[in-house]
């Protein structure tokens, strides 16, 4: 008889002991990326894709982000680690006549509990841009803010003007 306590104690044991296992479910909060839109400068209200846009991070070891890509629109993600990030737009890459542009991205983190099994997500306010050496030709016209806040990816926060 206590073979059978002992055996029923034990399998209580086991079973009360384990926890389901923590996964970040696919449709949980994440950190977001920066939506950016490309506009016609002469038609501000027009959508104008950018041919074969390769964007990467700025620096020696820069990452390609994106990759010879036709597009009116992308999503990059920000540095979490610091303040500031910087990218290299290069449209027309790889073709005769590519042409680079390079802008920096200020500011402030605020990083977000989200739950045991996903963590922390960063959002990004007080977004500022800066055209680095914008009398240099490039492709980009201006660039304008359209949300300071990234916190979602539902609606796009800069318009890039060529």
């Amino acid at each position: 008889m206590t073979k059978y306590v002992l055996l029923i104690l034990t399998v209580l044991c086991v079973f009360t002991g384990c926890t389901r296992d923590d996964i970040c479910a696919e449709g949980s909060a994440t950190t977001p990326l920066l939506i950016i839109t490309f506009k016609d400068s002469a038609n501000p209200a027009d959508a104008k894709e950018v041919p074969n846009l390769t964007v990467k991070t700025s620096g020696l070891n820069g990452v390609a982000i994106l990759s010879r890509t036709t597009t009116d629109s992308i999503a990059i993600p920000l540095n979490t680690n610091l303040d500031m990030a910087s990218f290299i737009f290069k449209k027309d890459d790889g073709g005769s006549a590519p042409n680079d542009a390079m802008v920096a991205f200020t500011y402030q983190r605020e990083d977000l509990y989200v739950n045991r099994a996903c963590g922390f997500k960063t959002i990004f306010t007080n977004l500022t841009t800066q055209e680095e050496d914008p009398n240099t030709g490039n492709w980009i016209a201006s660039i304008e803010t359209l949300n300071p806040t990234v916190a979602n990816e539902t609606s796009a926060h800069l318009t890039i003007f060529h």
